[in-house]
């Protein structure tokens, strides 16, 4: 019984002229401080009375045609009313004492069932639809009788009226669909098979009785007779969406999914807009990782399910994973409009603008994620690296050093902050001093970090590398040494003493030794083909120098240093356009200010010698 409309309320649906007003009542204590039991017992004297009342006023307008028009007609309308709201109880009172004002009308009559079924009191429903079957057939009220039956526990009952209706109409989906269902709860899988094939047979455009079927092969676990039966329900109709889902996610479990997805496809073409199919397409597609081809099923699909918002991050992510950064975008603002503090929405937005060199607006994305958050350490390495870079780029325009000191103070913060991190930071710091140039800076910064735990053998390279630039030769050499007598077989640790000495440009022999040593543990490896090739390159042996070098940059394509070996091979061959073609290409891959200034300074070299010194002297 609905607790929620007060008791004043209620006689107000029974007392259509004279109203609350009319009414004489004792007073009503608060509701607030009744508990549920006792409103329940409010609403049911209330509705006692108010049914009371309705019963004299229904006695009274029989005796007069208009007012028991005027009445008939109120009482459908509040009656109406209280159906639709939720309100059975007030519902079933009222068309109670409607069909006996009206008692001819089986509309009515098929109303107060409704209400009354809706309250929950089958039995009186279950004999108001059997005196109205009885004077109407009505296929509708049969199968309502008939799920009364059901309910009441009562399936023969139930059966027997389901087999009257299909006597009388064959093409009964619901009659015969029920039956079905009836059977096989009952275990009476093969007639209840049977009765659906049979149906089938009568209505063979109808492809809803070999969906059942299928179902029910599928409960006892005969798969291939299921699929069978969803294939015949496809064909039969196309455009049965349960028959689709149904057959699609067998094929799914059976690891069928191409074939999954042309059902879905298929299907799709005609009904382009049903949710739950679009959705397993998504799942599928997903699963497959076909993630170009799930663009615009889920682009359909987030349209129809707005309020769906695990969707719409999948979508912005298929976006960004697709450079389609605009839509991207919008999609994740308008998610973080719904979800303002998630901190993976402000990490997807950070980390979009930060592929778009739009540092700042990713900076201030990232600051917003909280230090409870798992992506806080990772938004800070990022912010770190974005701050870098607009530092250099400050220093490379010779502006005030804003960035440089909002740099400088963000990361020194987070050594503090974020200890676990102190080498990722302090590499970054590094990096930015040997971006503007100011290599023993650079060095003293991760000679701070050189004996903690984590620092790696990768992080000996970068502190040998910034050794070598500062000609600290010993140290480097010790530094990488000390590697060697850990890991003998450490094939870049070989090259590394190989090409220090070729850069230095002595020992060029032993240094030989040290790239044939590296070349016979890691004969594949890209940079040591490198090495060996700027060997042939010192020693005069330029084809030899050009193919190592070519075969470095098949295997490491990307690779500056590698780059700037080529554009120099081309120079010294009088190949001027290649050369700069590869200085060019350097350019893009380029990652400090300091290197690119240099490679700029090539290029313009490059133009000199290229122009004959007779247009010079000009």
């Amino acid at each position: 019984m609905k607790l929620g409309p007060a008791f004043c309320s209620l006689f107000l649906l029974a007392l259509v002229s004279t109203g609350c007003a009319g009414l004489k009542q004792a007073p009503k204590p608060e509701l607030a401080d009744l508990d549920p039991e006792q409103l329940q017992e409010l609403n049911r004297e209330a509705l006692n009375v108010a049914s009371k009342r309705l019963g004299e006023m229904v006695a009274q307008a029989r005796t007069n045609k208009s007012t028991q028009t005027y009445l008939a007609t109120d009482l459908f309308l509040k009656g109406n009313m209280s159906l639709l709201e939720g309100d059975y109880a007030t519902a079933s009172v009222l068309f109670r004492h409607l069909t006996a004002l009206v008692p001819d009308d089986q509309f009515l009559q098929k109303k107060f069932a409704i209400s009354l079924i809706r309250q929950g009191e089958l039995e009186e429903a279950r004999g108001v639809l059997e005196t109205l079957y009885a004077a109407s057939k009505d296929e509708r009220v049969g199968l309502i009788l008939a799920g009364v039956y059901t309910g009441t526990d009562q399936e023969v009952e139930a059966r027997k009226m389901y087999r009257k209706l299909l006597a009388a109409n064959p093409k009964n989906e619901d009659a015969c669909v029920f039956l079905g269902k009836s059977l096989a709860v009952g275990k009476e899988t093969e007639a209840a098979l049977k009765e659906l094939a049979r149906c089938a047979k009568v209505n063979q455009k109808n492809g809803m009785y070999d969906y059942y079927m299928g179902k029910i092969h599928l409960d006892m676990g005969q798969v291939p007779k299921a699929i069978a039966a969803f294939r015949s329900a496809f064909a039969r109709q196309p455009d049965l969406g349960d028959a689709v889902a149904a057959l699609g996610i067998v094929l799914e479990e059976r690891d069928q999914h191409q074939e999954a997805m042309q059902i879905y496809r298929r299907y799709l073409d005609k009904q382009p807009n049903d949710s739950a199919i679009l959705t397993r397409m998504v799942q599928v597609l997903f699963l497959k990782e076909q993630f170009a081809e799930v663009i615009p099923f889920a682009e359909r699909l987030a349209d129809l399910e707005p309020e769906n918002l695990n969707l719409k991050v999948k979508l912005g992510i298929l976006y960004t994973d697709a450079k389609k950064y605009s839509e991207a975008i919008s999609v994740f603002r308008d998610l973080l409009t719904a979800a303002p503090k998630s901190d993976k929405i402000l990490y997807y937005l950070g980390a979009i603008h930060q592929e778009l060199n739009q540092f700042q607006e990713s900076i201030e994305y990232f600051n917003q994620i909280p230090a409870s958050s798992g992506l806080y350490s990772d938004s800070s390495v990022q912010m770190a690296n974005m701050l870098s870079s607009l530092a250099q780029a400050e220093h490379a325009a010779r502006r005030p050093d804003e960035w440089k000191t909002r740099f400088v103070s963000f990361v020194n913060a987070k050594l503090g902050e974020l200890p676990s991190l102190r080498i990722e930071f302090s590499v970054i710091k590094a990096g930015y001093y040997e971006g503007i140039g100011l290599y023993r800076d650079a060095m003293e910064v991760m000679m701070v970090v050189q004996d903690e735990k984590g620092f790696s053998t990768q992080h000996k390279y970068y502190l040998a590398n910034l050794y070598e630039k500062e000609k600290k030769y010993e140290e480097s050499t010790a530094l990488v040494l000390g590697i060697l007598e850990k890991e003998p077989k450490n094939a870049h640790a070989w090259n590394f003493l190989g090409y220090s000495l070729l850069v230095r440009g002595h020992e060029i022999e032993r240094a030989y030794d040290y790239i044939q040593t590296a070349l016979k543990l890691s004969p594949d490896d890209g940079y040591i083909r490198d090495s060996l090739g700027w060997y042939y390159y010192k020693k005069g042996e330029i084809k030899k120098a050009l193919a190592e070098l070519q075969l470095a940059h098949r295997k490491v394509p990307d690779d500056v240093e590698i780059l700037k070996h080529l554009a120099e091979i081309h120079r010294e061959l009088k190949d001027f356009a290649r050369s700069k073609a590869f200085l060019e290409s350097a350019l893009k891959h380029v990652r400090y200010h300091a290197e690119r200034q240099e490679i700029l300074g090539q290029i313009e070299q490059l133009e000199r010698d290229r122009i004959p010194a007779s247009k010079i002297d000009q």
